[in-house]
This record gives C-alpha cells, structure tokens and sequence, in this order.
C-alpha cells in the first residue's frame, strides 16, 4: 500500500514537473515568437565598426569639401570683361635763335640742322590723344620729363644721368566720356643743359657723348565702381643732342598709335551667406574628425570597453562559458535575441545549457549564445554600443 502510494506520488510529480517544464516552453516559445515578430518588423538596420568608421570618413571628406568652395566664394573677385583704347602722341618743336648776322628769322622749323652756339631755347609741343571702347570716368595726371644722360663716346656705359621734371604734374578727367586730349608746351633752356654736359667733359676730360631726352609720362586711374588702371610712360621721345658745335634733333617713336587693352580691376565681393555655409560646414565637419579620431582610438587601446566587459564575464562566470573557436550558422536557427546577460543567464538556468562565447571581431564584437534544439538564445555585445552606454 505504501509502496503503491508512493509510486503514485512519484508518478503525480514527473507528470506534474513535466507540466511545468510544457507550460514554461510553451509560454517562452510564445513570447518568443511574438518577439521575433515583432523584431522582423521593426527590425533595425544596423551598420559595423568599420562601416561607420569609413562613413564617417567620407562624411567628413565631402563636408570638408564643402567648406573649402564655400571659403573660395565667401570672398569672390568680379571677372570683367577687358576694354580696348586707343592713345596717339606727337611732338613738334621750334628752334630759337640768338641775334646773328645770319638769319633774319627768329626761329627754324622742326628736321634741320642746327649750330648749337645760335640756340636761345628749344620750343616744343606735346600732343597726345586717347580713345577708349567705352564710356567712362578716368582721372589722368601727367608731367614732362627730361633725362640728362652722359655716356661713353660708344654709348655702351654711361657716365651720368639725372631727371628733371619739365612740367609739374597736371591732373586731367575724363567724364563720361570715351576720347581726351591733352596739349602741353615747354620751353628747353639748350644752354643750361648744354653747359653741364660741357662742364662734365672739361672736368675729368673724358670723351663723351651727351644728350637730353624729353618725354611725357602719363597715368590714368578709373573712378568707376569697376576699376582699371592705365599706367605707363608714354615716353615720346625728343632727343637733342649736347656738347656739339652743331646738333640734329631727332624723334624717337614719334607720331605713333598704340592700341591696347586694359583690364578692369574687380572688387572682391563678401557673400554673407557663403560664409555661414562655410562656418556651418567647417563645424561639423570638426565634429566629424573628433568622432574619427575618437572611433581609431578605441580601435588603437590595448583593452576596451568591449574587452572589459567579456574579461569580466568570463572570470565571473567562468563554469557557465564556454569560449569557442567556431562560430555556428544563425539562418538555420529560430534566433531569439537576449537583451542582457543577466537575462541570458536566467535562460541558461532554465535549459541547464552552458553559455558559449565567440568574438567575432577582435576588441569590437562578440557574442554569448545558448543552443536549444532550433533556438539559440543570442546576446550580441559591440564596443560601439558599450561606448554610447557611458
């Protein structure tokens, strides 16, 4: 009879641990299935260590970029298209006599010879004419020049020269307008020149060959919004010659047209909106590098975070892990993904499994799984996700 009753207890006790062991797998399979359901649903696309770091690499590359062209354009020069003008000069002169027994009149015309004791002053005219494309506002200055030069009798070196200005400088506008001329005469003193050129020769007795070019040098400055310059000597050349008994006055370019072109000098402009484009992307683009470098420095440490965590597990729960060196196929199994380890060890006291661990990557990511039949209960750990859990 006892034994009877205690055959029925032990039956009563399989039939009703195997109840229990039903009823909890078939409450796990249920909550499992609706989980993994609802995972495939809202199933989150997740990207690797390396796979963020090369996209934030190439983040950082393109919005890098961006500030660059942005900075070129924050300060941008205008481009202008260049403008054609035109300038002519011409000199012509006449040269005055001292009282002689000779010429009754008081002056020669231009391309004769000259006896240089009978000359009383030189007078010259400059002429010069300028025409531009388009309608504009130009502020010439000009001023007359005249260059004392003493060289050797090859006039390979020269001994001497100095520059005199002849004409103080004059200011002359263009106003809205495209052509203006310019009139302007002088008179030379041919023997104060003719003096100094004597008084050189006389003092170091050299052999000399002297002469004094005269020239008219011009500039011109636009007062438009869009700026040019015209700069340059217009050097008309008068050359007469000193220290002769008889002298030959020559022109050197005389008579001549130049046409040329003159381009615009173009304000730099400020795009306010460019430049915050530019600050926009320049701070994140530092944001990005700090977070690269923040990223190869995790990768560079001895130990993470990662390998932290796993260093403990394994002392801690050393009997229960089960280090492995492969790793199973997860599309054959119903994966069922754990959200802790401490949950995970609630299910290895549950099936009475050891918990196996494989790391996938090294410092980087692992993973603690228990196999049951066609589950496998999944706990993933990256360093990636361990970091933004400080």
């Amino acid at each position: 009879m006892t034994s009877k009753n205690s055959s029925n207890k032990n039956q009563t006790k399989k039939k009703t641990k195997s109840e229990n062991t039903n009823s909890i797998k078939t409450i796990d399979v249920s909550k499992v299935s609706k989980q993994n359901i609802g995972n495939k649903k809202n199933k989150k696309l997740y990207f690797g260590y390396h796979t963020r770091l090369f996209t934030l690499i190439i983040l950082f590359i393109c919005f890098f970029s961006l500030c660059l062209i942005f900075a070129t354009k924050t300060l941008e020069r205008q481009k202008l298209i260049p403008i054609s003008y035109k300038q002519k000069s011409n000199v012509d002169y006449k040269v005055y006599l001292n009282e002689n027994n000779f010429y009754e009149q008081d002056y020669l015309e231009m391309n004769k010879a000259y006896v240089a004791s009978l000359i009383k002053y030189i007078d010259v005219n400059f002429n010069y004419s300028f025409n531009i494309a388009s309608l504009s506002n130009i502020n010439f200055n000009y001023k007359i020049i005249g260059e004392l030069i003493i060289e050797n009798n090859g006039g390979t070196k020269r001994y001497f020269e100095k520059k005199y200005t002849l004409l103080e400088s004059k200011n002359k506008k263009l106003v809205d307008s495209n052509a203006l001329d310019i009139k302007e005469n002088i008179q030379i003193d041919y023997n104060y020149y003719n003096k100094l050129a004597n008084s050189f020769r006389s003092t170091y007795g050299v052999d000399t060959n002297s002469y004094l070019n005269l020239y008219l040098d011009i500039k011109g400055q636009s007062s438009e919004k869009l700026n040019y310059n015209i700069n340059e000597n217009n050097k008309v050349l008068l050359k007469i010659p000193l220290s002769e008994k008889a002298i030959e006055i020559s022109f050197d370019q005389n008579d001549r047209e130049i046409i040329k072109q003159v381009i615009p000098v173009g304000k730099v402009v400020f795009n306010v909106k460019y430049l915050v484009l530019e600050i926009v992307f320049l701070f994140i683009s530092i944001l990005l590098f700090v977070k690269i470098v923040k990223y190869i420095t995790s990768i560079m440490k001895s130990e993470t975070k990662y390998d932290k965590f796993v260093k403990k597990m394994l002392k801690e729960y050393d009997r229960l892990i089960v280090e492995t060196k492969t790793y199973v196929d997860l599309s054959t199994y119903n994966i069922i993904e754990v959200k802790s380890f401490t949950e995970l060890l609630d299910v290895r006291d549950n099936l009475k499994a050891p918990i196996l661990y494989y790391n996938i990557t090294k410092h980087l990511k692992g993973v603690f799984y228990i196999k049951n039949d066609n589950d496998i209960y999944l706990l993933t750990i990256k360093e990636i996700d361990l970091e933004n859990n400080k």
